[in-house]
């Protein structure tokens, strides 16, 4: 038989078994719907009909005995009981069987007339459940389906390409014309093959853009590709274990990369099967507390932004704080010191952490949170975040955030010792400058207040082993980056940040797959590559990692650093103790002199910044001595401020012409004053 027409009815079983499985489970809830039964007798006959006709005996006959059972059930000759709907189901199963062993070449899975006569006799055969039809064992398969009208945009896109490749080479030889032309090119001739130049890039600017778009509409797929099969697990596993559980889906109709789906199709598993064995109650018990007897595990997804958030819930006995401090105590995975200090919001974070999914801890914390650390860590790999809530007999709360698609994300990029990183924007927060006032020091480890909330400090270049920050040190600020992952916040410096936009996700490749802090590349404008940072890993070294340093580095530099060298120059005692004392305080270096001819000496054999002199003294006064600093080379431009108690305008007119840059009356004066003159003379 050809493989075209085998592949043909692999795609046109998937279909039907699927229509099949979905509209039995329905049809368990609304057993007087006509149409719906209807629908599954024509997938049922459509299945037979393919079947026979390529010879597939053994999925003809059992598709033939359930088009028989739906029909009976049609006529009013059977009713629509759990049992009736469980030995459909159990149909469904043995053909998805059958076809899988087709796909890959298999002899039939089991007996297939032993089956069928387990069907006649009322029966429920167990039947493993199937492997998706027609797709490989590790994904959505290596096709997909694309309407015409994408096809043809691509192809049109393609063309536009090609005559835009055309124009381009036209800009070559332009360009090479100019060159070689025998006269220079005027600027006029520049201006205009610059303008075009311009035009050609925008548009191809444009192209590329449309055409990443559509090429991307080609790998999203709807959530629903893989939550089809949900509902029959859930409810195989509440009739196992003696619970009424009703599984609601909202909003699987979004789009996501299916790259994204294929790694959260077993987060997805693992998430329910917890919900229905742990965290669901039995009737009985749901009906004492003034429940339901049936529960609900209810999956809601929407767009938020870029992004798409999925919340997972159920209505069962939620996760209790206390019990779940007792378990990672037991366990070693918090000390006491820690169980008391984590609020009850983030005592629910303990279930993520490795070594705390044992089945002791199942026990004691009635079984939520089992496995989490391992739904945490493939979330992680695909770029998302997962955070909870939950309240004690009535509910917990999964929620998800995910990008849209893995191969570009928005990011901020910021330069670090020397090299550019890109941080995905759905962990930035915010950036901020830090002073050295800012920090605050507890528990030997370096912290900032944002808003009230004290947010761990660390250092990008030390948790990479880069050169430090010295040169932003000198500004008296820092640059940070503020990270959020779930509830945690993380301030993170940086040298600078360059930006935001979307970047192309390039994949490190086997080799690099378990480098730490980083999860890919991408190439920037300028032809550059940057890493792509991996901000969980941010989290978990900082937790370990070294206090900062800032706050004594900045110390040492306020230290060592001199604001400026002034020389101070009056024969009065307390004037100049005052003087030096107020500058002194405010980090100046100061020196005196008694006299004008001191004041002389002491400029000869050092360099000032800046000289404070009184008027009135013995031998030269503070006029002359201004005048002859100015006829000095080191000193023509060096500021001088008179203070005097000589205040009347002629006196402040030849400070001026003697060469001072300000004049301070003493009667008026006052330490901010001065300060404020100094501050403004030489900063």
């Amino acid at each position: 038989m050809s493989s075209k027409y085998l592949d043909i009815f692999l795609r046109e079983a998937e279909e039907h078994l699927t229509s099949l499985q979905q509209g039995l489970l329905r049809l368990e809830k609304e057993p007087a719907n006509k149409v719906l039964i209807h629908e599954l007798l024509r997938n049922a006959h459509t299945l037979k009909g393919s079947a026979r006709m390529l010879g597939f005996e053994g999925v003809s006959n059992v598709a033939h005995r359930l088009e028989d059972l739906l029909k009976e059930i049609e006529d009013g000759e059977r009713e629509v009981d759990e049992r009736g709907v469980d030995i459909l189901l159990r149909g469904s199963d043995a053909m998805a069987r059958l076809v899988g062993a087709l796909a890959k070449g298999e002899a039939p899975p089991f007996a297939v007339e032993d089956f069928l006569a387990a069907l006649d006799r009322g029966d429920v055969p167990e039947i493993v459940a199937p492997e998706p039809v027609g797709r490989d064992e590790e994904g959505l398969g290596d096709t997909v389906r694309a309407r015409v009208r994408t096809l043809d945009s691509l192809v049109n896109l393609l063309g536009e390409l090609i005559i835009n490749k055309k124009r381009l080479e036209a800009r070559v030889t332009s360009l090479k014309s100019l060159v070689r032309g025998s006269e220079p090119p005027s600027l006029r001739e520049l201006g205009q093959f610059q303008r075009e130049l311009e035009d050609d890039v925008l548009y191809l600017d444009y192209l590329i853009q449309e055409l990443h778009g559509e090429a991307m509409e080609l790998r999203m797929l709807p959530l629903r590709t893989i939550t089809d099969g949900f509902q029959r697990l859930v409810r195989d596993l509440a009739r196992e274990q003696g619970k009424e559980v009703e599984l609601v889906m909202e909003g699987d109709g979004i789009e996501l990369d299916r790259v994204l789906l294929e790694s959260l199709k077993p987060m997805f598993l693992h998430m329910l099967t917890n919900a229905v064995d742990h965290g669901i109650e039995l009737p009985d018990e749901r009906k004492a507390k003034g429940k339901p007897a049936k529960a609900t595990i209810r999956i809601s997804a929407r767009h938020e932004g870029d992004s798409v958030q999925i919340l997972v819930r159920d209505d069962g006995r939620g996760m209790d704080p206390a019990r779940i401090k007792q378990a990672a105590l037991r366990r070693g995975v918090i000390d006491k010191e820690e169980a008391e200090l984590l609020r009850d919001e983030e005592a629910l974070y303990l279930t993520l952490r490795p070594g705390f999914s044992t089945s002791e801890i199942v026990t004691d914390v009635s079984g939520r949170g089992v496995g989490l650390d391992v739904v945490q860590k493939n979330l992680e790999r695909v770029k998302g975040t997962l955070s909870l809530r939950s309240e004690v007999g009535v509910c917990t709360e999964i929620s998800l955030q995910l990008p849209l698609s893995l191969s570009v994300v928005e990011a901020l990029l910021v330069a670090c010792g020397g090299e550019c990183y890109a941080v995905p924007a759905s962990y930035v927060l915010e950036t901020i400058k830090i002073r050295s006032e800012d920090i605050i020091t507890t528990g030997g480890k370096e912290v900032v207040s944002l808003r009230g909330v004290t947010v761990p400090l660390v250092s990008l270049a030390s948790l990479f082993g880069l050169p430090g920050q010295k040169e932003l040190l000198e500004t008296g600020k820092v640059t940070a980056v503020v990270l959020r992952l779930r509830e945690q916040l993380l301030a993170c410096t940086v040298d600078r940040h360059l930006g935001s936009g979307e970047v192309v996700v390039k994949q490190l490749g086997a080799q690099l797959k378990r480098v730490t802090f980083v999860f890919g590349a991408t190439i920037l404008g300028d032809g550059n590559p940057a890493l792509i940072l991996n901000v969980p890993d941010l989290f978990a070294h900082a937790e370990g990692g070294a206090t900062t340093g800032f706050r004594r580095a900045f110390a040492e530099h306020e230290a060592a650093r001199v604001r400026g060298r002034i020389l101070v120059v009056d024969d009065s005692i307390t004037t100049r103790t005052m003087e030096r004392s107020i500058l002194v305080s405010h980090g100046y270096q100061v020196e005196v002199a008694v006299s004008g001819e001191d004041a002389l000496e002491k400029v000869a054999g050092f360099q000032f910044d800046l000289v404070v002199s009184d008027v009135e003294m013995p031998g030269i006064n503070g006029f002359e001595l201004t005048r002859q600093l100015r006829g000095l080379d080191a000193y023509r431009e060096i500021p001088i401020i008179i203070v005097s108690s000589l205040s009347r305008d002629e006196h402040k007119r030849q400070a001026l012409d003697a060469g001072a840059q300000a004049y301070i009356v003493k009667g008026s004066f006052d330490q901010g004053t001065l300060l404020d003159t100094v501050e403004t003379l030489i900063g």
